[in-house]
């Protein structure tokens, strides 16, 4: 009598905070409890071969059946998206290769790592599933009676996946990289929602709106700051002058807010620049913000 394959599957979740005052910080990975963390076919179980092939068709399944769950727990659905796509193909081929589920083997780069590779992506938090099963159904149904791979699946905060499979023999071996992205902006774009923000602060706090000054050392010093990946650098004139990075222009930190907010205030300069660096894999806007 033939016996089917026990599914196995593993989760990995990496979370980091919207902003930070001081300089960029890189997102730590907290795993969730899984049936394995790293695990290959029992004897019992049919082994793969060495013919391996990417199936397409199964990856476009099982986001289509991801989807469905989502919809039924009122959640939007997940963007396809080719940059984790290719990231997940190219996981899902490893272990496929070593016949065993791991969220990095040796000389592997990180999920993360492997995530933001592409520069066009701008991320602030990201998720993956990983299993192997004989059927896209079979995985689904493992994926989702997880709670840690059902958690993932449907998390409002990711609008991406990328999705992929690579049939091995008898099993799929099976890649889902989950994210949030951020709005993509311009320069321009990025000091505009910074003046929003202090707009914001300002009225909040119950005080009059601010000049806002031209002054193209702060562009110049946040610029620099991008490069170098650091919030060093040389003071400007002002009043005040906060430097921060923010993986998004729209808010201000708690100390920032509290600055802009102060009755010493009459006009501000701002100056963004995005950086992604060697020291800042994931991307942020740094910022500087005088005050006078």
């Amino acid at each position: 009598m033939f016996r089917v394959p026990i599914t196995w599957l593993t989760v990995v979740f990496m979370g980091i905070a919207s902003a930070c005052v001081n300089a960029a910080e890189q997102p730590g990975a907290a795993s969730s409890t899984a049936a394995s963390s790293s695990s290959t076919p029992s004897k019992t179980q049919p082994r793969p071969s060495d013919s391996r092939s990417d199936d397409e068709k199964a990856a476009r399944e099982l986001l289509d059946l991801a989807n469905q769950a989502r919809a039924q727990a009122g959640v939007a659905p997940l963007q396809l998206n080719q940059a984790l796509s290719q990231a997940a193909g190219a996981h899902a081929a490893e272990m496929a290769a070593q016949q065993q589920l791991s969220h990095q083997f040796s000389g592997e780069p990180s999920l993360w790592q492997r995530l933001t590779a592409n520069a066009s992506l701008r991320l602030d938090r990201a998720g993956e599933n990983v299993a192997f099963a004989p059927t896209v159904e079979q995985a689904h149904e493992a994926l989702m009676h997880s709670a840690p791979h059902r958690e993932n699946l449907l998390n409002p905060a990711f609008n991406l996946a990328g999705v992929s499979v690579v049939r091995s023999g008898k099993l799929l071996y099976v890649t889902q990289d989950l994210a949030h992205s951020l709005p993509s902006y311009s320069g321009e774009q990025a000091d505009d929602a910074v003046v929003h923000a202090v707009s914001e602060a300002r009225t909040q706090a119950g005080r009059g709106s601010l000049r806002r000054t031209a002054m193209s050392a702060a562009r110049n010093a946040a610029c620099s700051m991008a490069h170098a990946g650091s919030l060093d650098g040389p003071q400007l004139s002002g009043r005040h002058e906060l430097r921060y990075t923010a993986f998004s222009p729209t808010e201000l930190p708690a100390g920032a807010a509290k600055a802009v907010a102060g009755n010493d205030v009459q006009e501000f300069s701002v100056g963004t620049c995005y950086g992604q660096n060697s020291h800042d894999t994931q991307g942020m806007f740094y910022v500087v913000l005088v005050l006078k």
